[in-house]
């Protein structure tokens, strides 16, 4: 240990003997703040027994400071990687709103399962600071959207970094029905499954029809203008893809068109529905199902969709790349190795693709068993 480090760690240690002592209320918080800094500057890791003692005595003064006091250290430390784990779950449980919010909204020491466990048995107001987070797991958002108020349901709609389960979005499409807020916020999202997209398409009409032009409520105003232009835009851009769309499937059939080439010029827009839309023809299934399986499906089923059809190894990367994507902010892309994919031979993919089929149409069985 150099000169410098042992004289840190002494001040360190001092300052936390003062801080276990101190009476007066100003005075903690103020050598709180001081020893907080110390602990969070310094240039070397804290050993385990630094960690345990700021935690504990960092603990015991939190709980001793004024109501109004308490929040600021919450404050300070909400960003930090360095603050104690323990300390962290403390500051993020505590019944104060004002204290739990800077951590439940921002620290990255909460693990998943800790934040399903706080979200499990918190306030409302508790699941509002937690749907404010960058980046929400799908696991953590069917809990919010199970137990939380709309206003809740709203700000997990509007984050963009929130993962939403098919059960989820389900759940906030019916909830829409009453929230006309909600509605607006589902309608910006660019995850939505086709059958989701279906059913908030009808609800927005249905919501729109229903009003008159002497409703003076703006939030009706601004959907009704929303839905006009949304629909607007979206058959015009529907009408240009599907026929785009029916003309690759046209052209693959007469020979003309190569399916790689075909949906090659697919990919290259991003357009996964309609990648999904011609992989549905040629397989004779579902495009909903075929696109929920591109989307969100289990990765062997796509492996096992591609080799079916004899698809180039390269467009299963873009697909996995393109699905990734639609997930926004749920880890890093899904890989399969050309090796393997390879490995599968396409008569094995063709006969899984048969026994599927026979499954789904007896209604037996989910398609992840394929």
């Amino acid at each position: 240990m150099s000169a410098q480090t042992a004289q840190d760690t002494h001040a360190f240690v001092e300052q936390l003997g003062r801080l276990g002592i101190e009476k007066d209320s100003e005075k903690r918080l103020a050598l709180l703040r001081g020893v907080a800094d110390l602990y969070l500057s310094r240039t070397v890791s804290p050993t385990l027994a630094e960690e345990y003692l700021f935690s504990e005595i960092a603990t015991s003064v939190l709980r001793k400071l004024q109501p109004h006091q308490r929040p600021q250290v919450s404050m300070a430390l909400s960003d930090s990687e360095r603050v104690p784990h323990s300390l962290a779950l403390e500051l993020a449980s505590d019944a104060d709103i004002a204290v739990a919010s800077p951590i439940l909204s921002r620290s990255p020491l909460l693990t998943e399962s800790d934040i399903v466990a706080l979200a499990q048995a918190s306030s409302d107001e508790h699941l509002q600071a937690i749907a404010a987070r960058p980046t929400l797991t799908s696991r953590i958002t069917d809990v919010l959207i199970d137990r939380g108020s709309n206003t809740v349901l709203r700000t997990v709609s509007g984050n963009a970094g929130a993962e939403i389960s098919e059960k989820g979005m389900l759940s906030l499409v019916t909830r829409a029905k009453d929230d006309n807020e909600l509605t607006l916020a589902l309608a910006d999202r660019g995850d939505l499954s086709p059958a989701m997209q279906d059913q908030l398409n009808t609800l927005i009409c249905d919501r729109v029809s229903a009003q008159t032009d002497d409703d003076a409520d703006p939030t009706v105003a601004n959907l009704r203008s929303r839905a006009q232009a949304l629909i607007a835009d979206e058959l015009r851009k529907r009408k240009a893809n599907i026929s785009s769309t029916d003309r690759v499937i046209a052209a693959v059939e007469a020979g003309s068109m190569s399916l790689d080439d075909g949906l090659g010029t697919l990919f290259a827009g991003g357009r996964l529905l309609d990648v999904s839309q011609v992989l549905a023809h040629f397989l004779r299934f579902d495009r909903n199902f075929v696109f929920q399986q591109m989307a969100t499906g289990e990765i062997n089923t796509v492996v096992l969709v591609f080799r079916a059809l004899d698809i180039a190894y390269a467009h299963l990367e873009t697909t996995l790349a393109l699905r990734a994507r639609k997930r926004r902010g749920s880890g890093d892309v899904e890989t399969v190795s050309r090796a393997d994919y390879e490995a599968v031979s396409q008569a094995d993919a063709q006969r899984a693709m048969r026994f599927l089929k026979v499954r789904m149409t007896a209604g037996k069985s989910s398609p992840a068993a394929a």
